[in-house]
């Protein structure tokens, strides 16, 4: 069952199902670490907003894991 979540933060939002907020916080910290450089504090204060609404909905644990779905 998918669960939807909004964020924003300034410039930057997201709208939508958990699965697709996984994917984007994944590749974006991925394109990151790949690259060798810091991410802009912008993107990571959205991808954060991101991380906190996946938390509220019990997909993330308080450090940020993934919960094992039942």
């Amino acid at each position: 069952m998918y669960k939807f979540i909004k964020t924003s933060n300034r410039q930057l939002s997201f709208d939508g199902d958990t699965q697709t907020a996984l994917m984007l916080v994944e590749s974006i910290h991925n394109a990151y670490l790949e690259n060798g450089i810091d991410m802009p504090k912008l993107l990571n204060d959205f991808i954060f907003n991101i991380e906190v609404a996946l938390q509220d909905v019990n997909v993330l644990d308080n450090d940020f894991n993934i919960l094992e779905t039942k």
